[in-house]
C-alpha cells in the first residue's frame, strides 16, 4: 500500500490499508481516492487527513467505480477541502489545465508520456488519435519540435486541449481536431510517420483507422488493458491479438506499462510497419 493512503488511514483513525483497494490520484492540487469499504463519516475523515497531510493540496474526491462511458471519466464526490474538479497539473516540465470529473487524465502515466516523446525524431508528423487535454500531445511538441495533430472527442477537453497548447507555447505545432478518430482519414489529407493509439479499452477497434493513415514503414504505439495474472501472458495475449491486425513483416516490440487491477496489466506494442 503506497505510503500517503497507508500515513493518511492511520491518521484519520478508520482502521488499516487492507481497507483500501488502490492508492491516491494526485492531479495538481486535487486527490482522488478510492474508499468502497468506509461509511461516509470515515471517508470524511480520510479526505481531512490527507489535506492536513499534503499541503499543496486543496481538493480530495473519492472516485466510485472505473472510467466510464465514451469520454472515459471517473464518476466523483467531493470528501474534502474545495468544491471544485478544475485544476492545474504539472509534469514533464508542462503544465496542464484538468477538469478530473469532465476530462480523462492518469497521473500514473507520467512516466510513459515521456518515453514517447523522448522517442520521437526530427521532422516526424505525429497523430494522436486520443488526446485527451494534451499531455501527450504537447510533451511530444515542446520535446522534439515536431507538427502534431490531436483528435478528441470529448468538445471539452479539446478546448482544454488548445488552452494548454497556448499555456505551454506549442499553439503553432498542433493542430487540434474534436472529433471520433473514426472520421480522422476523411478530416486529414496527410499520411503521418506516428501515431499513438492511448485508448486501453478500446484501440483495437480504430487499428484499421490508423494503418490507413500511416506512412509506410511508420511507427504505432498502441495501447491495450489486458486481463491476466503476469507480464508474460499478457504479451502472449498481444502477440495473439497484433498477428491478427497488422499487415505481415510488422514487427513489435511489447512491455508493460502499469497494472491497472487486480489481473490487469496494461502492455504497449511499440510497432514498426513495412515500408
Amino acid at each position: 500500500m503506497p505510503r500517503l493512503i497507508r500515513a493518511a488511514l492511520e491518521r484519520a483513525g478508520v482502521g488499516g490499508p487492507d481497507r483500501v483497494s488502490s492508492g491516491v490520484d494526485v492531479v495538481g492540487d486535487i486527490a482522488i481516492v478510492r474508499l468502497a469499504e468506509f461509511n461516509r463519516r470515515e471517508k470524511k475523515r480520510v479526505g481531512e487527513s490527507l489535506l492536513d497531510q499534503v499541503k499543496n493540496l486543496r481538493v480530495v474526491l473519492e472516485q466510485e467505480g472505473g472510467i466510464e462511458g465514451e469520454y472515459r471519466l471517473r464518476r466523483l464526490s467531493h470528501l474534502a477541502g474545495e468544491k471544485r474538479t478544475l485544476t492545474l497539473h504539472r509534469e514533464n516540465g508542462c503544465a496542464f489545465k484538468v477538469d478530473v470529473a469532465r476530462t480523462y487524465f492518469s497521473p500514473r502515466l507520467s512516466t510513459e508520456r515521456l518515453r514517447v516523446a523522448e522517442g520521437v525524431g526530427p521532422g516526424e508528423k505525429v497523430l494522436n488519435m486520443f488526446a485527451g487535454v494534451g499531455p501527450f500531445s504537447i510533451l511530444i511538441a515542446k520535446r522534439a519540435g515536431v507538427r502534431v495533430t490531436s483528435c478528441e472527442v470529448n468538445a471539452y477537453a479539446a478546448e482544454l486541449h488548445e488552452e494548454n497548447d497556448r499555456l505551454n507555447k506549442v499553439e503553432e505545432l498542433v493542430d487540434v481536431i474534436n472529433g471520433d478518430a473514426m472520421g480522422l482519414p476523411r478530416l486529414v489529407r496527410t499520411k503521418f510517420d506516428r501515431i499513438l493509439l492511448p485508448h486501453p479499452s478500446q484501440a483495437d477497434k480504430f487499428l484499421a483507422t490508423a494503418l490507413e493513415l500511416a506512412k509506410k514503414g511508420g511507427r504505432l504505439v498502441y495501447y491495450r488493458h489486458l486481463p491476466a495474472v503476469d507480464e508474460e501472458e499478457a504479451a502472449k495475449m498481444l502477440r495473439a491479438e497484433l498477428k491478427g491486425l497488422l499487415p505481415p513483416k510488422s514487427r513489435s516490440s511489447l512491455r508493460r506499462v502499469r497494472d491497472v487491477g487486480p489481473r490487469w496489466i496494461e502492455m504497449a506494442a511499440d510497432v514498426r510497419l513495412p515500408a
